[in-house]
């Protein structure tokens, strides 16, 4: 049984969102022709029939054909390409499955770092491989509270038992008043 069934992939959306701006502005442009056309103005309905009686073997049309292609190809490499995993799968004995979802890690090690004397506000991003951990403080000596988040974090995670547990890292600083 394989440790990455259960890691859920995160949906592609910028291939989506980009067709969906090409198909919105060919629209408002179609629109937009028609409207101008029915009001009597021609120079549109002119241009537009000038491009269509451009002969297939012209240099223009080629131009647009190769970048219309390239850029349909672009699109469909970006939407098939699978995005980075958004999850950690949990090791234990058992017959299912788990998995600690990235922005629940992030939560956890948040929570986790403001339970730390001494801390007083605390933010995480967790990556595959690393959990980076912004903290805020009051205290002077930044470099002592830096090492004690630091090892709490990192026991933190290491009891999770993640298949690929990320490194914590954290940086300190201090509160501007």
């Amino acid at each position: 049984m394989s440790s990455t069934t259960i890691r859920r992939r995160p949906t592609r959306s910028a291939p989506s969102m980009i067709c969906a701006a090409l198909l919105l502005g060919a629209s408002v442009a179609a629109v937009w022709a028609g409207t101008t056309a029915v009001s009597g103005d021609t120079r549109i309905v002119d241009t537009a029939m000038a491009a269509a009686e451009a002969p297939w073997s012209g240099q223009a049309t080629l131009i647009v054909a190769i970048l219309t292609a390239v850029a349909g190809l672009l699109l469909i490499v970006i939407a098939l390409t699978p995005g980075p995993y958004d999850a950690h799968v949990l090791q234990h004995g058992g017959t299912a499955q788990a998995a600690v979802r990235n922005k629940a890690l992030e939560t956890l090690l948040a929570d986790t770092a403001t339970s730390i004397d001494g801390v007083d506000a605390a933010t995480a991003t967790v990556t595959n491989r690393k959990a980076d951990i912004r903290v805020a403080t009051y205290v002077s000596e930044r470099r002592d509270l830096r090492t004690t988040v630091t090892r709490t974090l990192q026991r933190r995670i290491d009891a999770l038992e993640l298949t690929h547990a990320p490194r914590a890292s954290v940086s300190v600083r201090a509160h501007k008043d």
